[in-house]
């Protein structure tokens, strides 16, 4: 019986394949049917609302007038505004913040740096040899200040910190949009080299 089971098994399986083939050609093919889905399109007419209506430009400034020259010293007593005492603030005047702050790229002035300061280097950041690249994100406000320095890309503790304390002594021009100050985000890479 041993010996015939592999012949048994042989004879099965290609009695299988026969039965097979047999069978798929005595079966007709059946017809596919191929469905076209169509598309159906939609056009509606909306209204917008108020708020999301093409916003009218406002008209330009009149333009300023040109001086003219008093005749009597009532006239220049009547058009000149009394000098103020700034001593008199507890503290300084804040300007009006913009709702948010924009890229850079979105203003249409670009801020410009005014004075830029060089980072101190640690003594113990040199003494480790430590030097890289600091990346700092921060806001000018409406006044050319920096507000809101923050470390994206940090290299240590004590660089990330110098970097912060640099950045905020930096003062820009106001950046604008539509002549309005507006607030911009700016990132700023602070390089720290011992070859300084």
């Amino acid at each position: 019986m041993r010996n015939r089971f592999d012949f048994y098994i042989k004879i099965s399986f290609l009695v299988a394949i026969w039965v097979t083939i047999i069978f798929c050609l005595l079966v007709p093919d059946a017809p596919v049917k191929i469905r076209k889905k169509v598309a159906e399109t939609v056009i509606r007419a909306v209204e917008l609302p108020n708020q999301m209506q093409q916003l009218k430009e406002p008209p330009p400034p009149p333009k300023p007038q040109m001086p003219v020259a008093a005749k009597t010293e009532s006239e220049v007593q009547q058009t000149t505004t009394d000098i103020s005492n700034f001593e008199t603030f507890a503290h300084n005047p804040v300007a009006p913040q913009s709702e948010t702050a924009v890229p850079f790229l979105a203003a249409e002035t670009k801020p410009v740096l005014k004075n830029k300061i060089e980072p101190m280097y640690p003594e113990f950041a040199r003494r480790a040899e430590i030097e890289g690249t600091v990346y700092v994100r921060y806001i000018i406000d409406t006044m050319g200040n920096v507000v809101d320095a923050r470390v994206i890309k940090s290299l240590h503790d004590l660089l990330d910190a110098e970097a912060i304390k640099t950045v905020r002594q930096y003062k820009f021009t106001v950046a604008r949009q539509r002549d309005k100050a507006i607030r911009v985000i700016m990132e700023q890479p602070i390089r720290f080299s011992l070859e300084k």
